[in-house]
């Protein structure tokens, strides 16, 4: 099997995920396989090709939103900067947990989405003027998002938490081999 074709199939599914959420962000908001590709690129792949082939995949499809939605707050520097620290933080989670079992990395991808939304919406909060700089705006930030958003942010998260864990099962699972039959053994035959 040609070694390009795992990975040229996870990025065409990372382009589906990203161009469909755009489109439709008030039906699936935050629902990809990015993060998780971060997380599993820290894994599974040796050397720079575990941070190299996510930060190359997100940078190709980080216009999508601003395009499709028509808000180009999204190519701010302020937002790059912040989106690659979380990407960043959520590929040292991976790295830290690297030749774990497979329980102990399903709750760190949900560990590095929430790490995630607490790196940008702790990030929103501070350079917003859309919140209040206290204790209750850090939490509307968190929780609720901006006065007016018609999606909370608490729905940013639930999404990305189970679009972690969807997408890290996948990607995991897609590292074993299944057995197979030997032609020198013998079928096991019900007694």
């Amino acid at each position: 099997m040609n070694r390009l074709l795992p990975m040229t199939l996870i990025l065409l599914l990372l382009v589906v995920f990203r161009i469909v959420g755009s489109a439709f962000p008030e039906s699936i908001p935050n629902f990809q396989p990015l993060a998780a590709l971060f997380f599993c690129g820290a894994i599974m792949a040796k050397g720079w090709k575990g941070w190299a082939i996510p930060l190359a995949a997100w940078l190709v499809t980080y216009p999508a939103p601003a395009i499709l939605q028509g808000n180009a707050s999204y190519l701010t520097a302020g937002v790059l900067i912040t989106t690659a620290l979380a990407f960043a933080v959520i590929f040292f989670i991976g790295k830290s947990l690297s030749g774990r079992d497979t329980g102990v990395l399903l709750l760190g991808s949900v560990g590095a989405a929430i790490a995630f939304h607490l790196v940008t919406n702790g990030a929103a909060w501070m350079f917003s003027p859309l919140y209040p700089k206290s204790p209750l705006g850090l939490w509307q930030s968190l929780w609720m998002g901006p006065v007016g958003s018609p999606i909370p942010s608490w729905i940013f998260l639930r999404n990305m938490v189970g679009a972690n864990l969807l997408f890290t099962t996948i990607f995991l699972s897609a590292r074993f081999a299944i057995p197979q039959f030997s032609a020198n053994s013998e079928p096991v035959t019900a007694r």
